[in-house]
């Protein structure tokens, strides 16, 4: 009984340090779609000299393609009215972190959040 314990404890000890790797790299993807769809909608709010609702929901429908759930999904700029050409528009994107890990070796607390920001000038032309 006590051979069998510890042989299924290895076992999941190997399957872990297997699949490990498989797990930080989807980690990264996920973090990677955040800041490339926070990317887009900062670089077509340039032009429109504000984030629209239908850049907002084109962002949404992306990462819920993906896998976020549609209302844990935060964008935000730093306007809420039409920036003149040349004036600063910040754009945040965020999502929850999507735990798969089972347990946290690190004494360190990993983030909860995926984040994106993204800066750019107006190119607005009235």
């Amino acid at each position: 009984m006590k051979e069998t314990v510890l042989r299924a404890l290895f076992m999941w000890l190997v399957l872990f340090i297997i699949l490990q790797p498989i797990f930080t790299y989807i980690d990264y993807l996920l973090d990677l779609q955040v800041k490339a769809n926070t990317s887009y909608i900062t670089q077509k709010a340039a032009t429109e000299g504000m984030v629209t609702a239908s850049m907002r929901n084109e962002v949404i429908s992306n990462l819920k393609a993906i896998g976020f759930s549609e209302g844990s999904i935060e964008i935000t700029s730093s306007t809420d009215t039409v920036q003149e050409r040349k004036q600063r528009i910040d754009v945040y994107v965020t999502a929850p972190r999507i735990n798969l890990f089972p347990y946290n070796f690190s004494t360190v607390s990993q983030p909860t959040r995926y984040y994106g920001h993204g800066s750019i000038m107006s190119e607005y032309l009235d």
